[in-house]
C-alpha cells in the first residue's frame, strides 16, 4: 500500500503543470485536495478533491495597487450545484519552493476562481 501511495505521489510531482503552462479551452485535474467553506450553508465544508476534472474558463490580469494577480475561472466539473457560492481560502500549492499560495472560491455557475500572484506565475500549479 505504501508503494502505491509513493507511486501516485511521485506521478503527480512529474506531471503537475505550470501556471503559466494553463491554456484556455483546455481540461485539467486537480493535484491535491483542499476545502471550502460554503456560503450558503453555516458550517458546511466543500471538498475539493485530487483527480477532479475541470476547464479553464478564463484567464483575467488583475491589477490592484501593490500587487499583479491573475484571476483563472474553471469550470467545476464535480460542482455539487451551479448556486452554490464559498468563501475564499488560502490555499498553500504543494510542490512549491519558497511556499506558493492562492486564493480560491467558488463561485455561482460552478466557477472556481483561483487567484495567483503575478510574481509566481511559472510555479507549480494545483492541476495536472
Amino acid at each position: 500500500m505504501r508503494i502505491l501511495f509513493a507511486l501516485l505521489l511521485l506521478t503527480t510531482q512529474v506531471f503537475a503543470t505550470d501556471w503559466s503552462d494553463l491554456e484556455v479551452g483546455s481540461k485539467y485535474k486537480l493535484t491535491q485536495s483542499f476545502q471550502l467553506k460554503q456560503l450558503e450553508r453555516s458550517g458546511s465544508i466543500l471538498d475539493v478533491v485530487v483527480g477532479q476534472e475541470v476547464e479553464l474558463k478564463a484567464l483575467i490580469p488583475l491589477s490592484i495597487p501593490g500587487v499583479s494577480l491573475a484571476l483563472y475561472i474553471f469550470d467545476y466539473k464535480a460542482c455539487p450545484g451551479p448556486n452554490m457560492v464559498t468563501d475564499q481560502e488560502i490555499i498553500p500549492v504543494d510542490r512549491t519552493s519558497p511556499l506558493v499560495e492562492v486564493g480560491v472560491l467558488l463561485d455561482t455557475g460552478c466557477e472556481l476562481n483561483v487567484y495567483l500572484e503575478l510574481k509566481d506565475y511559472y510555479s507549480n500549479s494545483l492541476f495536472e
